[in-house]
């Protein structure tokens, strides 16, 4: 018997494994994949607790909602906090979460289920893990997208963009729950799906990460150069910077300086380890890149909001930014 439950949970290992293989960045932490697996598995928990509720359990619809918003909650939290920054770390990070709740699942529904015809249990448990895998990928990758400003950089895009991710996710749920061809069938459907719509994504996340890195790194090392030989002045930015010194006091204004200081120094290092790793190199850590990122905490508090806002030409805050200064320095 126990073998069986193992042998449930072998697929779901694979496709995980596949999604590694495909991410050429080679981002993901393992302690934070381990973490997203146990989450889902938790999760499942909490889910099947509230579907206990005799109105919601009796309801495909409510279910759906009920357990893709518990799976939710932990893409939405990654993401929220920029502990994810691209789309194939959102994808890997948010199958995982899939994956814990899938075999929880299938553990579940063998246990339940599984009478004599175990073989036959297995296919519709392991059908179900694939569809919770995907779906929470999907809303992963819609997530990440919102916070990257791809529907629109304002509140009320990434609020509503978030709202249609879940909603995306109830959809597919609630179809899948309806059972509208043979398990079997839906099954291979499913896997041709994944693994052909992951092999594009990740191209898509490759092609995304190259551009930022050939946008970014080239202007930042001169603009470093420039800071350090005291010709700032003489750049665009320089220039521009220099413009908002009658806007704000000398004290705030030479925070502000140090801000954009300390964030090139950084975000050079960020894309620096980024092209290191796709090498299969390993990456160039700077102890003083902590303090470095402490000092920037600390000046973006006393600068404010206004002087922030006026820095947005010069120092990108974006979800990828963030997310590669606070991951890869």
């Amino acid at each position: 018997m126990i073998w069986l439950y193992l042998l449930s949970a072998v697929p779901l290992a694979l496709f995980i494994i596949l999604l590694l293989v495909m991410d050429s960045f080679s981002l993901t932490k393992w302690s934070t994949l381990f973490s997203c697996v146990g989450a889902g598995m938790v999760m499942y928990g909490a889910a099947w607790l509230i579907c206990q509720i005799p109105f919601i359990g009796e309801s495909r619809l409510l279910v759906s909602v009920v357990e893709e918003s518990c799976k939710g909650i932990i893409v939405y939290l990654l993401i929220s906090r920029k502990k994810v920054g691209l789309l194939g770390d959102a994808t890997i990070y948010g199958s995982a979460i899939g994956a814990g709740f899938g075999l929880v699942s299938s553990i579940r529904y063998l246990t339940v289920h599984g009478g004599a015809n175990f073989f036959h249990t297995i296919l519709l448990g392991f059908e179900a893990a694939v569809m919770h895998i995907g779906c929470t990928s999907l809303l992963a990758m819609v997530l990440i997208m919102v916070h990257q400003g791809k529907y629109g950089s304002s509140v009320n895009a990434k609020v509503l963009g978030s709202i249609a991710a879940f909603l995306a996710t109830f959809v597919v749920h609630y179809i899948h729950a309806l059972e509208p061809i043979n398990p079997l069938l839906l099954t291979a459907l499913l896997i041709v799906y994944f693994v052909l719509s992951k092999r594009s994504l990740f191209k898509k996340n490759s092609k995304f990460v190259h551009d930022w890195l050939d946008a970014g790194i080239n202007n930042e090392i001169n603009l470093l150069g420039a800071v350090k030989r005291g010709e700032f002045s003489t750049t665009k930015p320089g220039e521009y910077l220099l413009s908002l010194k009658e806007r704000f006091d000398p004290e705030t204004f030479f925070d502000m300086y140090c801000y954009v200081q300390n964030y090139l120094e950084l975000s050079i290092s960020a894309r620096s380890n980024l092209i290191l790793k796709e090498a299969g190199m390993p990456p160039v850590h700077d102890p003083a890149n902590a303090s470095r990122l402490q000092e920037m905490d600390v000046l973006r508090k006393r600068i404010g909001p206004t002087a922030e806002l006026a820095l947005r030409p010069i120092v990108d805050r974006g979800q990828v930014n963030t997310w590669a200064m606070h991951q890869l320095v």
